[in-house]
């Protein structure tokens, strides 16, 4: 019979289960897995982000945060965290490449096909660029990955209403980026 949550799992676990850690990696890979494809990681690369997820799991099995008994949440987080140090050292990589002198470069005629729908997207990566990384991260986690505001903001360690409040003041600056629609280069405003 399964357990109904994680806590009563890894409590188990924590008393010495050695199979305990399975039905945890069971449960919430495949949600580990698709938040990392999700922040734009390779299969490759987040099969095995999924892995480094779980393994800060197991390292800090003693103070874990659980959210209403699951320990989804935090791994989210973590998975997030995971995410943003490999992308820190692919932009080391990077910065090391662009040491190098650089190839010929021709514009992709595929960007050019839809110009609105281009400067809309623009105008949502420049505000969520402008935007704290936790406000980011906490819509990541309520519009993604489908957790409540409440359950995100326990995740975060940040109440409810100030979740509420972030999130609120980012669609508003990405709802007034997008609408009216920006006007195209080129095109009188």
């Amino acid at each position: 019979m399964e357990e109904s949550n994680d806590d009563e799992i890894w409590r188990r676990m924590l008393d010495g289960d050695a199979h305990a850690f399975g039905p945890i990696w069971d449960r919430h890979r495949d949600r580990v897995f698709g938040k990392l494809l999700a922040l734009g990681s390779t299969r490759t690369d987040a099969e095995d982000l999924t892995a480094v997820a779980f393994l800060e799991l197991w390292r800090r099995r003693r103070s874990v945060r659980f959210v209403d008994g699951s320990l989804l949440p935090w791994l989210l987080v973590t998975a997030h965290n995971v995410w943003r140090n490999s992308a820190r050292a692919t932009r080391r990589y990077q910065a090391l490449i662009a040491r190098l002198p650089e190839p010929e470069h021709a514009p992709d005629p595929a960007e050019r096909v839809d110009p609105l729908a281009e400067a809309r997207a623009r105008a949502v990566r420049r505000v969520l660029s402008e935007a704290r990384e936790a406000d980011r991260v906490l819509l990541g986690l309520t519009a993604i990955d489908g957790l409540t505001v409440r359950e995100a903001a326990t995740a975060l360690g940040i109440g409810e209403s100030a979740a509420k409040m972030r999130l609120s003041r980012l669609r508003r600056r990405l709802s007034s980026a997008v609408d009216p629609v920006p006007s195209l280069e080129g095109e009188p405003s």
